[in-house]
């Protein structure tokens, strides 16, 4: 009887034995539901990268600055009355800047329709000699500096005027959203 006991344990060992390889084997062959997750996550992150969200890169830029007051985002009649750009001439624009009581802090990022970057171009750097001679007569937390030294650059179909104090992070948020334009005809 001890030895039919004993057979039995011993069978029953190796049942299990066989039966834990063969998970095993199954766990190497097939990706786990984290695997797959994690799979899943980088598809999406893959596409994220190919569509641009200014809005995305705005919100991140002004939740690093430790100001707040004055901030405000710009409608159709502020881009048109007061900065004097065309609106015929852009496609959609993300724009948020510190009113002049407040100093500067601006970030302009802007998709020109087809043609008319040019125009766009120019209209930031008349806006931007607007905001230097505003600072240069009541120049307040050093922003007739921020103002001269504001970056004008193209990322993708958007041309981006930074007017902060940390333009080079702000760009690196901006070109983290807005992937760079592919050429497909070369």
């Amino acid at each position: 009887m001890k030895h039919m006991i004993s057979l039995l344990l011993v069978l029953l060992l190796i049942f299990s034995l066989s039966a834990c390889s063969s998970a095993a084997e199954e766990a190497e062959d097939s990706p786990s539901s984290a695997q797959t997750e994690e799979t899943e996550q980088g598809s999406k992150a893959v596409e994220n990268m190919a569509k641009p969200n200014p809005q995305g890169a705005l919100e991140e830029i002004y939740a690093q600055l430790d100001r707040s007051t004055g901030l405000v985002d710009a409608t159709d009649a502020e881009l048109r009355d007061v900065m004097g750009f065309d609106l015929e001439t852009i496609e959609e624009y993300y724009v948020r800047y510190m009113e002049t009581d407040y100093g500067a802090s601006d970030v302009y990022i802007i998709k020109p329709k087809e043609g008319e970057e040019n125009s766009v171009r120019e209209a930031l750097k008349d806006w931007q000699e607007s905001r230097i001679r505003a600072f240069s007569g009541y120049d307040i937390y050093n922003s007739t500096a921020i103002s001269e030294n504001a970056v004008i650059f193209q990322r993708g179909d958007y041309l981006v005027m930074l007017m902060l104090e940390d333009n080079d992070g702000a760009r690196s948020i901006i070109e983290a959203h807005i992937p760079e334009k592919l050429d497909l005809n070369d």
